[in-house]
């Protein structure tokens, strides 16, 4: 047999087929090779913003009831008007207690003047028995008679400080400056104890309460965006951004077992009293972030609860990459950590990339 090395022809011929073969495979390897977009990791200054939904309950709400039964004999107010603290609102008709009052104040005076004869009694018979003229025993009674009128003297003014304070009843006053909600009963109604007059809200504050999920309290507290010098705004039904600014308050000092959440408050002036008790709307807590880390929400993939990156190394090859997000924003995630400044990662298309993978760079 011909051995090629002494056949130049069949050397040259393999040579040949061997540098087409590697050139084939060289091609067909850089075909496979992905171009996909990258992202740059810079550090910017940023707001970072939490919603929240909000009842807006007015600064004082106090239904007004009636304490008496009777005629609704006057109504001072207009549904919707100011008032003062202790206006006058209402005037039950207090006729029949006036009458009571003059029985109890005719009984007091026949008490008191049974009180001095008992008194004077009892003097007489004090001089007596140290006189030795009359028993001690008939000294005890005029005693116990004294007693008695005391006692009558007492019932009857405890009598007349009951109907005074009846009578009081009868005249309702606003207990603090307010905004008077629906009067359901007209002038001349017969009203029964406790029924509901109106209500009277104080609407120079008011306030925004809303609940937090726990573990996004616990997040916001160690992130500090939660505080008072945060800006807070409401955002009333109809989607309008109210003009005041709002300041946090807490409003329980408990996480609630059921839901598992805790409330807190946002304060807003009000001084032309437009938000009304009982609104609904949205609140939004924005805190100024400096310094951080964001990426593209579509660079970010998960696995088992947790979210990866692919980071790009010098060589072209990818590096999948565990990340910590803080908090999400529009359609970007703030990291806590797993990433820092001039990291080059994927943008996206990581659904087709392995670890390890070597990617060609998408010119943008």
């Amino acid at each position: 047999m011909m051995s090629i090395y002494k056949n130049p022809f069949l050397l040259c011929t393999l040579a040949l087929f061997v540098l087409v073969s590697c050139g084939d495979k060289a091609k067909k390897d850089s075909n496979n090779i992905k171009t996909v977009p990258v992202y740059k990791v810079t550090l910017k200054d940023t707001i970072v913003s939490s919603k929240f939904v909000a009842d807006v309950h007015a600064k004082n709400n106090v239904e007004i009831h009636v304490r008496i039964p009777g005629l609704l004999d006057k109504v001072y107010v207009s549904e919707g008007q100011k008032v003062k603290k202790g206006q006058i609102l209402f005037k039950i008709s207090d006729v029949e207690l006036q009458i009571q009052l003059l029985k109890a104040e005719a009984i007091y005076k026949s008490a008191k003047a049974d009180l001095r004869i008992a008194t004077v009694e009892l003097e007489q018979a004090q001089t007596l028995f140290n006189k030795k003229v009359i028993a001690d025993k008939e000294l005890e009674l005029s005693k116990a008679k004294h007693e008695a009128a005391s006692a009558k003297v007492a019932h009857a003014v405890a009598e007349k400080k009951a109907i005074n304070q009846q009578i009081s009843f009868t005249t309702i006053r606003a207990p603090f400056d307010g905004t008077v909600d629906r009067i359901p009963f007209k002038e001349g109604s017969l009203i029964e104890n406790g029924s509901l007059l109106t209500t009277v809200s104080q609407l120079d504050d008011v306030y925004a309460y809303f609940s937090i999920p726990e573990n996004t309290y616990f997040q916001m507290m160690e992130d500090k965006t939660l505080n008072t010098q945060g800006d807070i705004k409401l955002i009333l039904p109809n989607g309008l951004v109210y003009d005041q600014k709002g300041e946090l308050r807490t409003a329980d000092g408990e996480i609630d077992r059921e839901t598992g959440s805790i409330q807190y408050k946002a304060k807003f002036h009000n001084p032309q009293g437009f938000i009304k008790h009982g609104t609904s709307g949205k609140l939004i807590i924005s805190e100024p972030k400096t310094n951080a880390i964001l990426i593209p929400q579509k660079a970010v993939f998960s696995i088992q609860d947790k979210q990866y990156v692919f980071v790009v190394k010098k060589d072209g090859v990818v590096k999948m990459t565990n990340v910590t997000i803080e908090t999400t924003l529009d359609d970007v995630y703030i990291l806590n950590e797993g990433l820092k400044r001039d990291d080059l990662i994927v943008e996206e298309g990581t659904q087709s990339l392995r670890d390890g993978d070597k990617i060609n760079i998408k010119q943008m």
